[in-house]
């Protein structure tokens, strides 16, 4: 096929066209079976030329893992830090107010949830597992679960920055309201350092994404908000490219914490679990501060790729 001239393509589609019509003839016609077989196999090879899969070229999806969303990241860390920052600031200031009041976190969170990880550190022995008690013949299904439900969080968190930011400041502030009453509970109960070497094993990544993925709603969000000296519509496009680069790098980084959480958190002890959370977090920091550097070139684009055909 790649030999073939334009005008030599064209040919062979007519022909393709004509064979397909000669054999619906020949079937309804009731044709010999030796010219049916001869007709058939004739449409089919060519078929399978005209139609035939092209190889999926994953260069733009590997060259926008390795440069295109870190330098994203650092292009635009202010949306990111304030993510970050108020989830963290939330979580810590919740946690420190269940520590010092517990009946606290029945205002603070979700009564039934309080209640229930209450009765769950009441009959705890040994090695705190929380709901991590799944068999590893469960993982893959639990695998897809997690990646699923946690890029359905990232992109609510992702839509609701953008409409505003004010509302996906609110959903940071639940999110760091919810770790930090769960992380005062287990502090009180004794299993604080068992808890994290569970959520820290995939949640260094996972945690980082969610914030990821806020920062490029509030960027697109400020947009509107800020524009600046452009008009909103165009603030808005100039902003859509880094905002939708962070979401996409922010489902990268889920699918590979989904995968953590499943095959790694739940199987392994806590001397693993807390080597898995000091790598990926050293990996994080090396990733973002050192990925891309250099001179950008033309083909580097803050937009997150498709996965194009040749």
């Amino acid at each position: 096929m790649r030999a073939l001239t334009v005008e030599q393509v064209k040919q062979l589609c007519r022909l393709y066209r004509q064979v397909t019509i000669d054999l619906s003839q020949a079937r309804a016609a009731g044709e010999d079976p030796s010219l049916l077989q001869y007709l058939n196999s004739l449409a089919a090879r060519a078929h399978g030329q005209i139609y035939s899969a092209r190889r999926v070229n994953l260069r733009p999806l590997l060259a926008f893992a390795t440069t295109g969303f870190p330098r994203a990241l650092r292009r635009n860390w202010r949306a990111v830090g304030a993510a970050a920052a108020i989830f963290l600031l939330t979580a810590v200031a919740s946690a420190l107010a269940v520590v010092r009041d517990p009946e606290l976190a029945y205002s603070l969170f979700d009564e039934r949830v309080v209640e229930y990880e209450n009765l769950r550190l009441e009959k705890q022995q040994g090695e705190y597992r929380g709901n991590f008690t799944f068999d590893v013949s469960q993982s893959p299904l639990v695998a897809a679960l997690i990646i699923g439900n946690n890029i359905k969080v990232a992109i609510f968190g992702f839509a609701l920055g953008a409409i505003g930011c004010v509302l996906g400041l609110f959903l940071l502030v639940y999110n760091g309201r919810m770790l930090g009453t769960l992380s005062g509970l287990v502090w009180n109960g004794g299993y604080f350092a068992g808890f994290y070497s569970l959520i820290l094993t995939h949640g260094v990544l996972e945690l980082s994404a969610i914030c990821v993925a806020a920062g490029g709603g509030l960027r697109l969000g400020w947009s509107l908000l800020a524009p600046g000296r452009l008009p909103r519509a165009d603030a808005f496009r100039s902003a859509a490219g880094d905002a939708f680069a962070l979401l996409a790098g922010a489902v990268l980084m889920l699918v590979v914490a989904g995968v953590i959480e499943a095959f790694v958190t739940p199987h392994f002890g806590a001397p693993a679990r807390w080597s898995v959370a000091i790598g990926t977090g050293l990996f994080l920091a090396l990733y973002v501060g050192l990925a891309g550097r250099g001179g950008a070139t033309q083909n580097d684009q803050s937009s997150p790729p498709s996965i194009t055909s040749r």
